[in-house]
């Protein structure tokens, strides 16, 4: 076996080119450490060189093996508690709060890196194979079918709140279905699934500058349906109200009900009777828009 005395290497940032065939022989079958200690280098130089070489480890090797057998055993390759206990709190503290601009910056950032320093794992440009996006499809089905009602409803819960919380609850649709887009009404910016939600926010800012409301709100809240576990489990009105007097309502705009907003009201009706639900039916709704020539930004409806 050649080791680092009988190739006479020294610990420098320097690499020959002895040294990198010496890297690529062994590296995939022996992995970073033992090629460092042979090398007479830092595994931090022996892995970043092995990533600009586009070397990676075999895992049907002996080594490969045994390595996953000891990590198997051990705590190596999961977050210390500790870790995980101080992202938490920074995450709650606010000190952790990634916007959607602080996200595209953060990407574009990756993108300029990778493109003149490379993949620092050597992936760039890789993708799934077929038979790898199959594995990974049934393992995500059989996690899935391996919870509990009571698990998938929680899963629902927190990632509804999570996309709220970031602000992605509803995606930028460029041409959508009954004129879904992002509208700014008030100076407020959301993303209104329809005409005629867009138009009814146009109204309420009206009554609110005519000094009949005291203010309104778009989707603010999700209201959660305790013990059901499947079908219709949570509700978003369209709109929360507050009255001059203070009191809170919540308006709904429904050009038609289908079964499943009928039952959405039902449910809400029923769990939270404190609260007023207007609902807004194309009767109704026709009659505001009598206004709509003196409401401003009103959109009228094609001929």
């Amino acid at each position: 076996m050649t080791t680092q005395f009988e190739l006479g290497l020294e610990l420098t940032s320097a690499w020959t080119a002895q040294q990198e065939a010496f890297l690529k022989e062994n590296y995939p079958t022996r992995g970073k450490l033992w090629c460092a200690e042979q090398l007479g280098k830092t595994s931090h130089m022996v892995r970043a060189k092995a990533a600009r070489l586009g070397l990676r480890l075999d895992h049907n090797s002996e080594f490969a093996k045994e390595f996953q057998r000891r990590a198997a055993a051990s705590h190596v390759g999961k977050k210390r508690p500790e870790q995980a206990i101080l992202m938490r709190e920074l995450n709650a503290s606010g000190r952790i709060n990634h916007t959607q601009e602080s996200r595209a910056k953060g990407g574009a950032t990756l993108r300029v890196t990778f493109a003149t320093k490379g993949h620092p794992r050597g992936a760039l440009g890789m993708r799934h194979t077929e038979e790898a996006k199959v594995r990974i499809s049934e393992a995500s089905k059989a996690a899935w079918r391996s919870k509990t009602e009571a698990q998938r409803e929680e899963w629902g819960r927190k990632h509804i709140e999570t996309r709220r919380k970031n602000g992605t609850v509803a995606p930028y649709i460029k041409r959508g279905r009954w004129k879904a887009s992002w509208r700014e009404i008030g100076g407020k910016r959301a993303f209104f699934r329809s005409r005629w939600e867009a138009n009814y926010g146009r109204y309420l800012e009206w009554l609110r500058l005519k000094g009949e409301i005291r203010s309104w709100e778009h989707e603010p809240e999700t209201f959660w349906f305790e013990g059901i576990q499947r079908g219709t489990v949570s509700y978003l009105p369209d709109f929360r109200v507050t009255t001059n007097s203070g009191v809170v309502e919540y308006h709904e705009v429904k050009g038609w009900m289908d079964q499943k907003s009928r039952t959405k009201i039902m449910r809400f009706r029923l769990y939270y009777p404190q609260f007023r639900l207007v609902v807004i039916e194309a009767k109704s709704y026709k009659e505001i828009a009598k206004w709509g020539r003196i409401i401003p930004g009103w959109e009228a409806e094609k001929p």
